[in-house]
């Protein structure tokens, strides 16, 4: 098995003792079960930190033995504490200076993609950004430490903080995409093929936070893209291939951004019918333009929202305009609203003057509604999506950070947050293959008809200079002797 396998056997050995004595004394002590799991939990966290730190030193030794000695001269070594879902882990790792650049380096933290403020783990990043998508950080804090029996104790800032992190690589990708088509003229990647696509757009204005805590408004801005629905129960249906973008930025920055995204996914030149719905606010109708060919229409729950805005005082009213409008008759609109603004008074006779308004801006979007059965979910998806974790009362904004979550959230929706703290720990994997080796111990059928024989091949120790060791003779021969004989 060679030098490192028998490290790693030695090792491995301390550690079945460990949880062999562990859970003796849990059965011993515990007098209920939850006493019992949440003892066996901690001694299972203990055995990982334990084996994590193993690990981590192997590679450290084995990044020394590789390096160029002539170039990085070894210095000193130096702990680093990282928190992993299973507790804080400390490893010291060398510190080397480059005989050529004066630079120094901690090969092991470059090698496994450890920036020079990153406490968390990637592992533990995804959980927090995970938690951190639906509640609020101070939550997301509390959560991670009950789940984890203490193992993730952090605070709401080291939560905020990684939110930040992955967020920013989130919009870093998101502005590369869009200067990669936008700036530089290449074509979008994307492959799926389909003949339509339905956009729904919307903003979302959440509280924000000014100089000195002066209180202000942040309109965050949601895409959601689609093929179409399909019933996947009674009375209920879902979106075809939904892809969401949002962000916090102009509307000609958006729309880019998510021409981009959506291009990724789909093969835009392959789109012959691409419906945009939205608000009827101008810059709705402008981003709608970025897609070749895309008819504008007015989103099925904006046309309600103002009509109940307008004419919930006025049940007939409503019910007449309702009518006009699934004729697509302008005068006739027109003249039951002027019957109802003159019945009104005060602030009820305003509404309804700004509904005639609104509906006359935007009746080319109502007149274009023949796709309006495909549309109408962006209620919905603003709820599940941004409102349900940025609206609720008390919460205040930056705009970094709440570009950065809302931008997240698209992620989750997308199925793509649990990469993202992946990408935020870029591991230089060739490196890390070198110094690990790239052969692996094979076992051929049928060899493990007698392990012991096998073993005492593979594993040295049995029959050698160490095979008189306590270690050897008690445990690792005992294990040896227990192994199952295949049939």
């Amino acid at each position: 098995m060679g030098e490192v396998s028998m490290w790693l056997v030695r090792e491995i050995m301390d550690l079945i003792l460990l949880l062999v004595h562990g859970i003796s004394e849990l059965l011993r002590t515990r007098h209920d079960f939850m006493e019992l799991e949440k003892g066996i939990f901690r001694l299972v966290q203990e055995v990982a930190r334990r084996a994590l730190v193993l690990a981590l030193h192997r590679l450290d030794d084995e990044l020394m033995r590789r390096r160029d000695a002539a170039r990085y001269e070894l210095v000193h070594s130096k702990p680093r504490t990282i928190v992993t879902p299973f507790g804080k882990v400390q490893v010291r790792r060398r510190y080397y200076r480059d005989r050529q650049s004066g630079e120094g380096h901690f090969l092991l933290d470059e090698a496994l993609g450890w920036t020079a403020r990153q406490r968390l783990s990637p592992w533990a990043t995804e959980l927090a950004v995970a938690m951190a998508a639906e509640m609020p950080y101070h939550r997301a804090a509390a959560v991670l430490a009950k789940l984890t029996l203490g193992g993730m104790d952090v605070r709401a800032m080291s939560v905020w903080r990684e939110v930040q992190e992955v967020g920013a690589v989130r919009v870093e990708q998101a502005e590369a995409q869009r200067r990669a088509v936008f700036d530089r003229g290449e074509v979008p990647a994307g492959q799926r093929r389909t003949e339509r696509l339905r956009i729904e757009v919307d903003e979302v204005v959440v509280q924000g936070r000014g100089p000195r805590g002066a209180h202000r408004h942040l309109g965050l801005k949601l895409a959601v893209g689609y093929e179409g629905k399909e019933q996947v129960g009674q009375n209920r249906w879902q979106l075809v291939e939904r892809r969401v973008t949002a962000g916090l930025a102009s509307a000609e920055v958006f729309s880019e951004q998510t021409y981009a995204d959506f291009g990724s996914k789909w093969d835009l030149s392959a789109v012959q019918d691409v419906v945009v719905g939205g608000d009827g606010a101008p810059w709705v109708k402008q981003w709608a333009g970025t897609f070749a060919g895309a008819r504008y229409q007015l989103d099925p729950f904006h046309l309600r929202r103002a009509l109940l805005e307008g004419l919930s005082h006025d049940e007939e009213a409503y019910r007449k305009a309702v009518e006009a409008l699934k004729v697509k008759d302008w005068s006739q609109v027109e003249q039951v609203l002027a019957t109802a603004e003159r019945a009104s008074r005060g602030a009820q006779r305003k509404r309804v003057a700004g509904l005639r308004k609104y509906l006359q801006e935007n009746w080319d979007g109502i007149c274009r509604s023949g796709a309006a059965d495909s549309l109408g979910t962006i209620e919905g998806q603003v709820f599940h999506h941004v409102a349900r974790r940025m609206k609720r009362h008390g919460a205040q904004w930056s705009d970094r950070g709440a570009d950065h979550l809302v931008r997240l959230l698209a992620a989750r929706a997308n199925g793509e947050l649990a990469v993202m703290g992946r990408q935020a720990w870029p591991m230089q994997s060739e490196v890390l293959r070198q110094a690990t080796g790239s052969t692996a111990i094979r076992v051929q059928p049928g060899e493990l008809n007698d392990p012991e024989a096998w073993l005492r091949v593979n594993l040295p120790a049995l029959s050698g200079p160490a095979a008189g060791s306590p270690w050897v003779k008690y445990v690792l021969r005992e294990l040896v002797r227990a192994l199952p004989r295949s049939a």
